[in-house]
Formats: structure tokens, sequence, C-alpha cells
């Protein structure tokens, strides 16, 4: 069934099928002895979903599972877990820290989610701490932060894709990134401080960052107890996150898998309003639906198909990824082409690319004479000794193309002009017959 797939890619599909396995289904377990589990253990490392295979795995021991593959996935199991009620300690405390300097913050993701989500701190694979304040408390818990031997390193600012270092008390700084990084003074974990979930380009697809706080709950870990978001915010947060990473981490869309398993604690009307106010979130929302079905088998409840529908738009990004993911065992991680493909506003799809080009000019070289895609190749089937004719055929295609949408943007403007100018003319006409 795999044969002609890659390494990699065999053992995603080998862990989607684990990750989809439900009681009473036929599971493609290859003999141990025909078998380097190496690989697979590998690829759930790879993905973040170590435990959470290692828990899925207990169901099936009499089905030839290589016990050092076990014994792997239990030991990491172990250090996993560990780590993961260190950071909760280190949550916790700090936490404390910036309430006592009167700076509220809200812990998202880490050891705040696997509690919320799994119900423990043991199947959830934590790497560092996030926290998110309020913007305008920005330089003042950075200059705690940095009192506490924290140290402020680089940054991915959106979405010039260099690293650099923020400054808090720089506005563009902070209009272009949406998180500073902390290390801690033992180098053991990172602090990211978060004053949105998203930066400009991303922003209209995450919650409203100012509405989280009304919304909070707390959340009691084993080690004390922390403000964090609402089921709500946290499922809108979770698919932006994994939307903007292009689903890169299969663990991103488990956690999503298993916040349905608590829809039906949700607010449906509460999600209906928020995706009112911010309909790009809805798109974001739609396509880890979407995902979730395709790749690991669940569907989403009633109420989200109905709030959340999913459109062509999102399903074609949706197949673009699942694709990615099953031949190459992950997935591209380009933000660029999932935000173009997401972003449903011109105007927004065009300062977004301008930015892009007069950043990197060699990107766009790259599109036009580079890339050959299957578009590219839908056009004609060349033989193999002839497939360089694609890199000319490549922006000759581009080209028409461009021209033919500009030409009939040109012509329905017109048209729409001519209508208007008829409509305005007519109650006139009218006046003098």
């Amino acid at each position: 069934m795999f044969a002609t797939l890659d390494g990699r890619a065999v053992e995603t599909r080998r862990l989607l099928q684990l990750l989809t396995h439900r009681e009473g289904d036929t599971l493609e377990w290859p003999p141990a002895s025909a078998w380097d589990w190496r690989q697979f253990a590998e690829t759930c490392e790879t993905h973040g979903v170590t435990s959470f295979i290692y828990w899925r795995l207990q169901a099936l021991m009499g089905r030839a599972v290589p016990d050092e593959l076990l014994e792997h996935l239990h030991l990491n199991s172990l250090q996993i877990c560990a780590r993961n009620y260190q950071l909760a300690k280190q949550l916790v405390d700090l936490s404390s820290l910036l309430q006592n300097e009167g700076i509220s913050s809200l812990a998202y993701k880490g050891p705040a989610l696997s509690m919320a989500v799994y119900g423990g701190l043991a199947l959830r694979h934590c790497s560092d701490l996030d926290l998110v304040i309020r913007k305008e408390q920005l330089v003042r818990a950075a200059d705690l932060m940095a009192g506490w031997n924290f140290e402020a390193t680089h940054t991915w600012g959106r979405p010039q894709l260099t690293p650099y270092m923020c400054r808090p008390d720089n506005p563009r700084h902070v209009e272009q990134a949406k998180e500073i990084p902390f290390r801690a003074s033992d180098s053991a974990y990172f602090v990211d401080l978060h004053w949105c979930l998203g930066d400009r380009f991303w922003l209209p697809f995450s919650p409203d960052v100012d509405k989280l706080w009304e919304r909070s709950v707390c959340l009691d870990l084993p080690t004390g107890t922390v403000s964090t978001l609402c089921l709500e915010d946290l499922f809108l947060a979770l698919c932006a996150h994994g939307a903007r990473h292009r689903w890169g981490c299969l663990k991103w869309l488990v956690d999503i898998v298993e916040l349905l398993h608590k829809a039906g604690s949700f607010n449906w009307s509460r999600i209906e309003e928020m995706v009112r106010i911010r309909p790009w979130a809805g798109a974001t929302a739609s396509l880890a639906l979407v995902l979730a079905r395709d790749l690991l088998g669940v569907a989403a409840p009633l109420e989200a198909g109905k709030i959340l529908p999913a459109t062509a738009r999102t399903l074609a990004v949706a197949s673009a990824i699942r694709e990615e993911i099953l031949t190459r065992g992950e997935s591209s991680g380009n933000e660029n082409a999932t935000l173009l493909a997401l972003e449903g506003r011109p105007l927004q799809r065009m300062k977004y690319r301008t930015l892009l080009i007069l950043r990197y000019p060699d990107s766009l070289l790259r599109e036009i004479f580079v890339r050959v895609s299957p578009q590219d190749r839908a056009l004609t089937r060349l033989p193999k000794n002839l497939e360089f004719l694609y890199y000319i055929i490549r922006p000759v295609r581009l080209v028409a193309k461009h021209c033919t949408r500009a030409a009939r943007t040109l012509w329905s403007t017109a048209v729409g002009a001519r209508l208007a100018r008829r409509r305005a003319d007519r109650p006139i006409t009218d006046q003098r017959r």
C-alpha cells in the first residue's frame, strides 16, 4: 500500500492510522521482524505525539507491537510528563509574580492546554510557556522579566521572515510582531509574552485579544491555579495557530480533535458571535475541522458545521495540506501560501504580496521562473527530456492569467459604472416624462 512513498511518508501514514484507530478497526501493523520501528518513533517525536501514541498502543499489546518501541515510547513519555510538571510549576510561579506586580496574564498553550484539553500533563508534549498580557503592560512586563534573569531573544517578525530583536518600546516592532521570547537563566525553557495572537496580517484570523480577558477562566494545575482562555477562545486561537504554521505538526490537529470531544461544553452561540465579528477567524476554524475530518476521521459537531461551513477556499487549502502530509510526511510549512490561499480580500492580498516582493524580490523570480506548478503541467504533458520547457510555459501562462484577470476586472468595473450612471439618470428621465 505504501510501496511508492518514501520512509517518512510511510511512517506518517502509519501514525495517522493509529491516530484514527477505533475499537474493532483493522490496523495495518507490520511484523516486528520486518520493520525498523526507530523511524516510526522519530516520526512520533517530530509531530509531538509520543505520549499520545504510547497511550494508544496500550490497547494493541497483542498486535505484534515491538517491545523495543513500547519501551522507547514509555521512557520518552515519562520524560515528557516530568518536564511538563516542571513547566507547570514555572507557569504558576511566573503568573503569580506578574500578578503581584499588577500585570494580569493568561496562560496559553503549554501545560494549561494539556490540563484543559487532555485532563492531565502526561499526554501532550509541551516545549515552552506562553503568556498573554495586555499591550499597554508590555514594556513593564519585559522589564520585570529582565529583572528576573530572563533574556529576551530573537523573534520571527512577520511577514519579513527574518529574525530580529523585538523592542517592546518600539511601536513599529510591536505592530509587526506578536510576541517576545524570553530564555530562562538556565536555558531550560522559553517564555513567550504575547500581546496579540497574530501579527498584522494574521490578526483578522485570530480571536480578538481584548475580549479574552472578560471571558477568561481559572484552571487548576497540579502546582497551583492560573487564568487561561475559555474553551471557545482556545478553539479559535488554536485553529489560527495551526493555520499560520500550515499544520506542520500533527500534535496541533490532535489538540483540535481532543477539544472537539468537549464540544458539549462549548457555547456555540458565543463562537457564532465571535465569528460574526471576525469572519476570517471562521476560515481558519473551518480549515481545522476539514483537516480533522480528512486526516483523523473526526466529524465536526452539527453546530460547528452550521456556524463554520467549509467554503471552496478552505476546502482547496485543506486538500493541498492533506496531500503534502500524505505524500511527504509533513506539510511545507509555507505560511505565505496559506495566508494568500485563505485571504479573500483582494486589497489585503495585494498588500501582502507587495510587501514580500519588496523585501524579497528573488522570491518573485523563483515563483515565476523556477517553481513549476501542477497547473503548468496540466496544460500539456511533456516527456521527461522536454520538461525544461515548463520553465518557458510558466511565465507565459502567468502573464496570460493575470492579463485576463485584469481585463475582466476592468470590464466589470466599467459595466458597473455604466449601470450606476443609468440608475442615477433614470429618476430624472421619469420626472421629465
